[in-house]
């Protein structure tokens, strides 16, 4: 018996050991996600009216942790005017190592009424995991928060993506009309750990640094 849990020990040893050194999992912990818990009632215990953030905290403690979805809740119910975040579902499709990724977005743009004054796109950024190899692809949507997308890893059902928001609307300022631009981005995975692929270098995600102090974790 004891010989069989040791044999059992090193195989599951071995195995993780690949899983960890494969393309999908190599670089997969650079970022741990963990949600916070901000309270904004005046009134200790109360706790009805919070925000929920997703931290993106880098291994490298060179770096900085960095804020991603976020849930407002007001009077105890989740306000989607002010909260950004999404819902992923990963599946296995009968294509072998070929997976479907459903995401449902929720941003305050999500009710905006689409005109020639006012364009909505979003783009999904995701990637595909080969044998030995990755890639990057990315796919344009217009006037919608559903996305369905088909991506390979011949590894696991990792799926590591970006949601690019970007709203276009005409304005006036000073008797000029101009283009009012908001670009928002999400990194999306559905694994509790990802790589830095869509994050590190990029203009906006260097806007989201975030400092823990005066918050705490959720249960």
């Amino acid at each position: 018996m004891k010989h069989f849990l040791l044999v059992f020990l090193v195989v599951f040893l071995i195995s993780c050991t690949k899983e960890k050194d494969t393309i999908a999992e190599k670089f997969s912990d650079e970022y741990t996600i963990e949600w916070v818990k901000f309270d904004y009632d005046s009134i200790k215990g109360r706790d009805k009216n919070y925000q929920l953030l997703e931290l993106l905290i880098p291994k490298d403690k060179t770096k900085d942790t960095l804020f991603n979805q976020t849930k407002v809740y007001v009077d105890d119910k989740l306000s989607k005017k002010y909260s950004r975040y999404y819902d992923l579902e990963v599946s296995a499709t009968e294509k072998k190592h070929v997976y479907k990724a459903k995401i449902k977005m929720y941003s305050e743009y999500s009710k905006l009424k689409t005109d020639e004054s006012n364009e909505r796109k979003v783009s999904i950024f995701y990637l595909n995991y080969y044998k030995d190899s990755l890639d990057f692809k990315i796919k344009d949507f217009e006037d919608t928060d559903e996305f369905e997308i088909e991506f390979e890893n011949h590894h696991n059902d990792r799926f590591t993506g970006r949601i690019t928001e970007g709203v276009y609307r005409d304005t006036i300022i000073n008797n000029e009309r101009m283009i009012n631009a908001r670009i928002t981005k999400i990194a999306v995975t559905n694994k509790t750990t990802t790589s830095n692929f869509f994050i590190v270098n990029d203009s906006i995600f260097d806007q989201q640094k975030f400092s823990l102090k005066g918050m705490y974790k959720t249960e």
